[in-house]
């Protein structure tokens, strides 16, 4: 079957990851993220496990309501990892929205420099 037939699935998806990796800074973004993401689930009680949710920030703390956190450990192997896969994933979403914006204002500003030496 030709491809004229399949629609393109999800291009927005495609220009969302494109923005979230396509230039040096929002690689660079992704890339301190994802050094420091295994500190955080490898040692919880050290100082470098907040550094993801610092790097996360504007939209990591709009998920504080809900219902994970303190007193969560007590409840037993499932539930931990429940809350810890859920915390993974809201964080990681979060750092690709970073990343998308970060290249966003990166394109931005590349396209100024264009634009004012032509």
């Amino acid at each position: 079957m030709p491809n004229a037939c399949h629609p393109r699935r999800l291009p927005w998806l495609r220009r969302f990851l494109a923005l979230a990796t396509d230039n040096w800074p929002a690689r660079g973004y992704l890339a301190v993220f994802a050094a420091f993401v295994p500190v955080a689930f490898l040692f919880p009680d050290s100082v470098y496990a907040t550094i993801p949710i610092l790097l996360t920030e504007p939209l990591s703390l709009l998920g504080v309501v809900i219902p994970i956190g303190p007193g969560i450990e007590d409840s037993g192997g499932p539930a931990v990892v429940l809350a810890a896969a859920i915390t993974g994933v809201r964080l990681l979403l979060c750092a690709l929205v970073n990343a998308a914006a970060l290249g966003a204002l990166a394109h931005h500003v590349r396209d100024l420099r264009t634009a004012r030496h032509a």
